[in-house]
């Protein structure tokens, strides 16, 4: 009988180290959930480019309240997708090319 304990015991402990070291590798082969830093800086950069020339000459006349900056164009996509996508109200007389509009969704995907 006093042989077993010592035994259940280390086996307890070998089984308990392998289930950690499994954890850990799962947790290290998991794929990354968002893009890479460059990718969505560059994304940014070119949509906040669309934003200017469709967006920010009509509304810094207009709605001076409502232009987009590098600072709040982030906050602000879920009310660009509502009023581009959903709404379909803006933008207003310059309305966006079929790559233009894919250009803003993938960027309101990795920010929404």
């Amino acid at each position: 009988m006093k042989t077993r304990q010592p035994l259940k015991t280390i086996l307890i402990g070998i089984i308990t180290v392998i289930i950690i070291l499994l954890t850990h590798m799962i947790k290290a082969e998991a794929p990354a959930k968002h893009q890479p830093f460059a990718i969505n800086t560059t994304l940014s950069a070119e949509v906040m480019s669309l934003l200017e020339a469709k967006c920010n000459s009509c509304h810094r006349k207009k709605n001076p309240f409502m232009v987009f900056t590098k600072k709040n164009m982030n906050k602000r996509a879920g009310k660009i997708y509502k009023q581009v996508f959903v709404k379909k109200r803006m933008p207003k007389g310059s309305k966006l090319s079929y790559s233009e509009s894919e250009l803003l969704k993938a960027w309101l995907e990795s920010n929404i």
